[in-house]
């Protein structure tokens, strides 16, 4: 069961991958967790743009926004 979940989330993230490199995003790392992968990218496609939610993250008493939305089952975040 685990191997079969690992398998799909790799699969999930090469299809996310391949979906945003498809629209000119960069794709700066990838990492996996229990629920869905996690992708962070830079300089977002204009279809990212207009289905992302905004978060507000905190580190160090400084505040950024960050942009997330949701691409093949991943989570897809920029800053």
């Amino acid at each position: 069961m685990i191997a079969e979940k690992i398998a799909e989330h790799v699969n999930m993230a090469q299809s996310a991958k391949n979906w945003l490199t498809d629209r000119g995003c960069r794709v700066m790392q990838v990492s996996f967790f229990s629920r869905r992968p996690l992708i962070e990218i830079t300089s977002p496609s204009v279809s990212l743009v207009t289905q992302a939610s905004r978060i507000s993250e905190s580190f160090n008493g400084g505040t950024r926004s960050v942009w997330v939305a949701n691409v093949e089952g991943c989570r897809v975040i920029w800053r």
